[in-house]
């Protein structure tokens, strides 16, 4: 944990500094150094105080040591100086020496990637970390991708890489990892995303040029992102830093990539990238009538549902912001005395044609447009939801009214195209015309329904030159389709039933691709391509892509020195975990890693709470403890606290170099809820 600056409060309390445990702060850390102390101030030494709260007993130990540079000790117990075990081996040491000004000189790469830093970072005491990414990691071509990145609280992780001139878009992204090393990380944990130009970021205001947009009513919190692009003021070539800030609960893992586009998202694979000679860039997206897409945005990451007259939309409750939909192609009877002009790709709240707002639960609501209303183009429809944290559910319905001359007289059926069918002998635009000779009416139909085509023929009255009319029976002048749902099959007497309307993305745990709805020439029935859209394919996290090109991912196996589950392994009040290690084989370019399994395998104790960790020993140049048995630590129910003391010249006087004072508690949590323990931790300086 990082050293606060601290305020005394020597007043009312009776305590300078103080820290308070509970059911949520299992552990608490108060770091205090002299510096932080008035130099008015001539103590000799430190009282420290722990109260407890509640009818349980309290129980905790005390560790001390003596250091000149920061010191701290691990959930084991083990001292810490500089982040670096105490005993541990050259290759774990962080620092090469404690400094004069009681900081360590920290070893690459912990160490200040420039001279000038913001305080309070981690490169004090060799916390921080920062890799720089080179031109071969990050490119249009490669993305730069960590995985399994473990942060502990309010730690930081630094990342450098380059912009140069002809860089347009910068996207940088941070995902929480299920199954780190604390579970409550996907339900609780979270993290800072900072990026600065020329430095690393810190937390504070002017400490940073770029973060997230804080979303109160984001559905998701497990994902971070800030898009960097030639149009932001903030934007210039050169060397700039990513700042990732640990939370203050827990040690959690995470994922950062960082990509480079030549257009807003690279058009998100779904249109082409257009440069203007002004130098600015945007995407043409794959329209409706030219493709099967028909996505839209400055991105082209929205996609509009198609809707069919009559056809309910039906919407699950779910989060969402917006969800957009196409209306059916407006028709030329639709037109009539329409007012022509242009249309925006979206609607959105501050862009819209027309507007309904829906206050009120299993209400229903409408939106009316007579033929004075409507416009020649492409009409879309957004569903909008402004506190997408809570779910919606809706129905959609687009329904086509039409309106005939003088109602079709009272001697026909007006058709949802305005057009009349006139019943028999009667004929004319508004059926008022009687018509004689014959038995039917001259261009009237009657209907003939055909099941096993799923439609209905419609034969037309035609007349000869005698003036007699009649039906003919043996061909069909219309065939329409028993529901809007089945399409007639081209011009054949058949209706079929889609299995797609537009192209689909297909989701699995390895991978996602575009697998393409495709249409026989003949009419027949679309149906979704067999295989997925190798161009637009693509591998997720853990997986790997062929290097043939083919649309097929694999798994390179396990994180080297991640820990599994180990299968037949059993440790009384805790659990055994196998240890992922690596060879010199590769498999399509990766190490080939495996999870260490059988007796003679090394394998990780995690002990239950309540128990302690006895008998580990370290793997020489691993940084992992292996082996040992759990051996109860105490009382049931009670708390064990660590806490450390530096008191190096708070207690000496007149010896050269600054001290510090470190209070670490770790405390275990009760076994029933409503037997929860707090206790207080304070101090007095000053006897």
């Amino acid at each position: 944990m990082q050293s606060q600056a601290k305020q005394l409060d020597t007043a009312t309390f009776g305590y300078d500094f103080r820290e308070t445990s509970s059911s949520s702060h299992e552990s608490v850390v108060k770091k205090v150094k002299k510096s932080d102390i008035s130099a008015t101030f001539d103590h000799q030494g430190v009282y420290l105080c722990v109260k407890a709260y509640g009818e349980a007993n309290l129980t905790y130990s005390l560790r001390a040591t003596l250091s000149q540079c920061p010191a701290d000790f691990n959930k084991e117990g083990e001292q810490l100086l500089c982040s670096s075990p105490l005993n541990g081996p050259a290759s774990e040491q962080r620092y090469s020496q404690c400094l004069s000004d009681g900081t360590c000189a920290c070893k690459p790469p912990y160490n200040k990637p420039i001279e000038d830093v913001y305080p309070l970072l981690g490169f004090e005491d060799c916390s921080a970390k920062t890799d720089s990414v080179t031109a071969a990691e990050l490119s249009l071509a490669k993305p730069y991708i960590k995985e399994h990145e473990e942060l502990a609280p309010k730690a930081w992780s630094f990342y450098g890489f380059d912009i140069t001139p002809d860089d347009y878009q910068i996207v940088i992204n941070v995902a929480t990892e299920a199954g780190g090393p604390d579970d409550a990380c996907a339900e609780e944990g979270f993290f800072g995303l900072f990026a600065k130009f020329g430095k690393p970021p810190g937390w504070r205001y002017g400490e940073w040029d770029f973060r997230p947009d804080w979303d109160y009513f984001g559905a998701e919190d497990d994902e971070l992102e800030i898009r960097l692009d030639a149009t932001k003021e903030a934007w210039q070539t050169g060397r700039w830093f990513v700042g990732v800030n640990g939370d203050d609960a827990h040690t959690c893992n995470y994922t950062l990539s960082i990509s480079k586009y030549n257009c807003p998202m690279n058009c998100s694979n779904r249109g082409t990238c257009v440069s203007a000679a002004n130098g600015t860039r945007s995407c043409d997206c794959f329209k409706a009538g030219t493709s099967a897409h028909g996505f839209f945005g400055e991105d082209c990451s929205n996609e509009a549902e198609h809707l069919q007259y009559g056809v309910p939309v039906i919407k699950p409750e779910s989060n969402f912001e917006y969800d957009f939909f196409q209306l059916p192609e407006i028709s030329p009877a639709m037109l009539t005395h329409s007012v022509e002009g242009d249309l925006h790709s979206e609607p959105h709240t501050a862009n819209y044609t027309f507007k309904q707002v829906m206050q009120l639960q299993n209400t229903t609501y409408e939106i009316d447009l007579c033929p004075s209303q409507l416009k020649q183009g492409v009409w879309r429809a957004a569903i909008y939801n402004p506190m997408r944290i809570y779910k919606l559910a809706y129905n959609l319905t687009t329904v086509k009214e039409g309106r005939c001359l003088n109602n079709c007289t009272g001697h026909g059926t007006c058709s949802d195209d305005a057009v009349c069918h006139c019943l028999d002998n009667w004929t004319g635009g508004d059926c008022s015309v009687y018509a004689r000779g014959g038995s039917c009416s001259p261009g009237s139909r009657k209907p003939t329904l055909i099941p096993e085509a799923h439609g209905t023929c419609w034969h037309e009255c035609r007349c000869d030159a005698a003036g007699n009319c009649a039906y003919s029976e043996n061909e069909c002048a219309d065939f329409t389709c028993e529901s809007a749902l089945w399409r007639r099959q081209g011009t054949a007497n058949a209706c079929v039933l889609d299995k797609c309307k537009k192209d689909l993305w297909e989701e699995t745990d390895s991978h996602s691709c575009l697998k393409p709805c495709v249409c026989p020439a003949d009419g027949s029935a679309c149906a979704p391509a067999a295989a997925c859209d190798a161009t637009h394919f693509s591998c997720k996290a853990g997986w790997r892509r062929f290097s043939d090109g083919q649309a097929k991912c694999f798994q390179p196996g396990c994180q080297a020195g991640s820990l599994h589950e180990a299968v037949g392994r059993s440790v009384a009040n805790g659990q055994a975990y196998a240890v992922c290690t690596c060879t010199g084989e590769e498999k399509e370019g990766q190490p080939s890693c495996t999870v260490g399994a059988g007796e003679d395998a090394a394998f990780v104790v995690s002990c239950n709470e309540g128990y302690m960790l006895k008998g580990a020993s370290s793997v020489p140049g691993s940084g992992v403890r292996v082996g040992g048995s759990c051996a109860m630590a105490g009382k049931r129910g009670s708390v064990v606290a660590a806490i450390f003391l530096n008191l190096f010249e708070i207690l000496v006087s007149g010896v050269a170099g600054a001290g510090a004072l470190w209070l670490y508690e770790n405390r275990f949590r009760r076994s029933t809820v409503n037997a929860a323990l707090y206790h207080e931790l304070s101090m007095d300086t000053g006897f």
